[in-house]
């Protein structure tokens, strides 16, 4: 593959749909890896991982799926469709101008990575806390009921219902858990509901003068019902294509995760076909093992997984070569 000649700081420079909130850490390297926050989220809960990545060699691009990181108003306007478009085409750019391009994603992003790996040919796939099934030991009770009310509830009024992210967040660190609940005050989470139905309402502050909580740094508080459905699309979209999946994939979950047990990962190790596949579980954490305790190491499980695959890379591109100067 011929690369463009660039200098070291050009290669994301152009990045199509590129943002503010985009996380980028380049040092001209060959190795890119490009990660995916999940819906309702932001661009930080991969800072941690994007630091540790970048301290072991790798250019990291952290992207902001659209409607995130400005107001629910923005993100109810946005489909699954888009968020999947988004990706394929910034890791097609990223293909054109790297030698080797991983690709992570977290929650609905880990599904956003795999469907990608099946538009873009890339090196290896990082699955952190997949979301298929809802079935965590804090899944509330009315997702019992979420499957009826997503064919039953008319898409033009499934923004004025919603499920509030409630304690604790997806992690088990009480301090990361505190900071959230001190950010997600009722009296903010009342004012971001009020802003998707008020088309006048501001959403910069509360009525009492406070400061909202930054959709940039703590993602919202509130699941409309109407993101869930783009969710629930894109879940059943990425199941079909599960079997397409061909590129080295390590899949990390919870032991104890909140959200999606267990078998989420066991489902993608299944369903894929990729020849070099692998789970590890990690304990003391939950859904959102990119901030929680386990963060350092699912820095050290991906940095090994994916320096792994460039070695056999590089090692079959070798015998391929020996192989034709021998004939």
């Amino acid at each position: 593959m011929t690369l463009p000649t660039l200098s070291n700081q050009d290669r994301l420079s152009d990045m199509v749909g590129r943002q503010p909130t985009d996380i980028i850490l380049q040092k001209g390297n060959h190795s890119l890896v490009y990660l995916i926050h999940g819906v309702t989220g932001t661009p930080v809960e991969m800072r941690y991982l994007a630091r540790g990545l970048a301290r072991h060699g790798r250019d990291v691009y952290a992207t902001t799926l659209p409607g995130h990181c400005t107001s629910l108003r923005d993100l109810i306007r946005t489909s699954e469709q888009q968020w999947r478009e988004h990706v394929a085409k910034q890791l097609a750019y990223a293909r054109e101008r790297y030698e080797h391009v991983y690709v992570a994603g977290l929650s609905a992003g880990a599904l956003l990575s795999l469907e990608a790996s099946t538009m873009v040919a890339v090196d290896g796939v990082g699955v952190m806390s997949p979301t298929f099934f809802y079935d965590g030991w804090n899944t509330p009770r009315s997702h019992a009921i979420l499957p009826l009310a997503l064919k039953l509830v008319p898409e033009c009024l499934q923004h004025l219902l919603f499920h509030l992210d409630g304690p604790p967040y997806g992690v088990k660190d009480a301090m990361i858990q505190a900071n959230i609940r001190a950010s997600y005050t009722p009296s903010s989470v009342f004012h971001e509901w009020v802003n998707l139905w008020w088309e006048g309402h501001g959403s910069e502050a509360t009525g009492n003068g406070t400061d909202l909580p930054s959709a940039a740094s703590k993602g919202y508080p509130l699941f409309p019902l109407r993101t869930l459905t783009e969710i629930d699309r894109l879940m059943r979209r990425v199941k079909r294509r599960l079997e397409k999946v061909s590129a080295p994939t390590l899949i990390l979950q919870a032991s104890d995760d909140d959200m999606t047990g267990p078998r989420n990962a066991q489902f993608v190790y299944d369903e894929i076909v990729s020849v070099q596949k692998r789970i590890v579980m990690l304990e003391d954490c939950y859904h959102v093992i990119t901030v929680d305790r386990q963060r350092q190491a699912v820095v050290k499980h991906l940095n090994e997984f994916f320096g792994a695959t460039t070695l056999a890379s590089h090692g079959a591109r070798k015998l391929d070569q020996e192989e034709r100067v021998a004939h």
